[in-house]
């Protein structure tokens, strides 16, 4: 069942919105780039990388979901693929993994490549989210709360509270934050998702405990496997100053 703010009819509205954050996206990575000290020509590469990357994040989008959602597995291909749907953190964890390995096999600096993608892709997902609203789908739980009420909502605006919550870290990392961006969405984009989450009324599937969503697994995941890797981080730093003494 689905829930849309808009009849519009047969227009793909969700994938017209996508597109629509994919250019801008990526017109603004390109303005972005611009403060890479690298040749056009690498520049050029990067973007190629990183276009190789994107796609096959989304295979993975669709394809996470296959174990995560009952019964997909009984399905033909064909079926499979058009009934499972995108997964968001699938396509996001196979296009940041992707992209790290094609940049430096390239020999690009990882870290400095993916601090100018992230607010190129929190502006895509806000575009996608508000498509989400537009179209109907990751719509929220019944609510009877006065509140929202009174501004005739009945159901909780898990996508439209997501949109917005994604709006204001693009902003923060365009123009304020403009080192560790990654760090930060890390941490600041799964701790907005699993509170999110509660409020969600579609059925996400079913990743070891019936307790919470998927995404809010791939959330605790997201921040513990961060947390784990600065502290590593801090620690190899840590001695690699002592060693120098």
């Amino acid at each position: 069942m689905r829930y849309p703010l808009i009849d519009f009819g047969t227009l793909p509205i969700y994938n017209f919105m996508a597109g629509c954050g994919l250019i801008l996206g990526l017109l603004l990575l390109i303005r972005n780039l611009r403060d890479y000290h690298i040749s056009d020509a690498d520049k050029d590469r990067v973007l190629l990388l990183l276009a190789l990357a994107f796609i096959a994040g989304i295979g993975l989008s669709n394809v996470g979901n296959w174990f995560i959602m009952p019964g997909m597995m009984n399905l033909p291909l064909l079926t499979r693929i058009q009934s499972a749907g995108l997964s968001f953190y699938f396509g996001l964890i196979g296009f940041l993994t992707i992209s790290s390995l094609l940049l430096r096999a390239f020999k690009f600096n990882v870290d400095e490549c993916l601090n100018y993608i992230i607010p190129s892709l929190l502006l895509f997902h806000v575009f996608g989210r508000i498509g989400c609203s537009l179209g109907g789908c990751c719509f929220g739980k019944v609510v009877n709360w006065s509140f929202f009420n009174t501004f005739a909502i009945t159901r909780f605006p898990a996508r439209e509270m997501e949109a917005f919550g994604l709006f204001i870290m693009f902003l923060l990392t365009q123009y304020w934050i403009r080192k560790h961006r990654l760090v930060f969405y890390l941490y600041a984009y799964p701790i907005t998702r699993f509170f999110l989450e509660f409020g969600r009324g579609d059925n996400r599937g079913w990743i070891a405990t019936g307790i919470l969503s998927p995404a809010q697994i791939i959330s605790i995941t997201i921040l513990a496997a961060t947390s784990i890797f600065l502290l590593l981080k801090a620690i190899n730093r840590r001695d690699q100053i002592r060693s120098c003494v």
